[in-house]
């Protein structure tokens, strides 16, 4: 029971759930510094760009 109660206590309250990609370490580090340029996380422009390409994707 205690292990429920520690998955549930790290739950997002957004929705959004963890994924683990492996990327270049050179765009990584890209993607870090263009996330403090715009003041934002980085998962938050990966959010963006995948739901462009998913778009762009759709439309083919």
């Amino acid at each position: 029971m205690v292990e429920r109660e520690a998955t549930a206590e790290r739950r997002r309250r957004d929705g959004r759930r963890a994924l683990l990609v492996y990327m270049d370490a050179a765009l990584i580090k890209k993607l870090k510094k263009a996330a403090l340029d715009e003041d934002c996380n980085a998962y938050e422009i990966v959010e963006q760009a995948t739901k462009e390409w998913l778009g762009r994707k759709k439309s083919e």
